[in-house]
């Protein structure tokens, strides 16, 4: 069996959340304009995401052995393919920049319209191709297939709605993350925490359902 109960599902729900937000700090911490850590790397301009991926995958991977005893091979496929799956969200994207404005003149749709498609589903590429890559070792961990698609709407979910949540919550608010300090990591770190309190929810749901059923304790006769 590839994984075991060793902690409360609150607890694997709480270290999801803490390994998200602490992942992307670090990350949003080395691309900060004006403080950014990598250079302009030439021809390696696919390594800055795959390292950027490492801290969240890294936490991400102590928090499936820990929290949710997930054997170390499955929990190492999840942080290679997460890696993976972030190098690919760089070509995706620059590859959907590139192929839709030579399209959109093409289209039957006003071009302020097809801009606006064009930048709103390029958002949800990395949740897409993170949600295919991790949905597989999941699926692996738990021997269901379906449990990817699940990952897969789960991820497009938990971006749309921690996207559209922080959105509403800052503009009722009246905060502006532009001129407050740090504001560049707080934004990020705050969407990233949302994002995990929602994936984090099905995570603990797929594993209830692989949690052992404990017969109910019948009295012993008396002697």
């Amino acid at each position: 069996m590839a994984v075991a109960m060793r902690r409360p599902r609150s607890t694997l729900w709480m270290a999801w959340v803490a390994a998200g937000a602490l992942g992307t700090a670090v990350a949003a911490s080395a691309t900060q304009p004006g403080f950014e850590v990598f250079p302009n790397l030439g021809d390696w301009y696919w390594l800055p995401p795959a390292l950027l991926a490492a801290p969240l995958a890294l936490l991400q991977f102590l928090v499936l052995r820990g929290a949710m005893g997930v054997s170390l091979a499955a929990a190492g496929m999840w942080v290679g393919l997460t890696l993976v799956a972030s190098v690919a969200s760089l070509f995706a994207t620059s590859g959907w920049y590139f192929y839709v404005p030579q399209v959109l003149p093409r289209a039957f749709i006003p071009m302020e319209t097809g801009i606006d498609i064009m930048f709103t589903v390029a958002d949800y590429i990395n949740p897409l191709l993170l949600g295919l890559a991790q949905g597989v070792v999941l699926a692996w961990v738990f021997g269901r297939p379906r449990i990817a698609a699940w990952w897969v709407v789960a991820n497009l979910v938990a971006y749309a709605v921690a996207l559209h949540l922080m959105l509403f919550v800052l503009t009722a608010s009246g905060f502006d993350l532009r001129t407050a300090p740090g504001g560049y990591v707080l934004a990020r770190v705050a969407l990233a925490a949302l994002y995990a309190a929602i994936t984090g929810l099905v995570l603990v749901a797929i594993l209830r359902m692989r949690a052992p059923v404990t017969p109910p304790q019948l009295p012993r006769p008396a002697v």
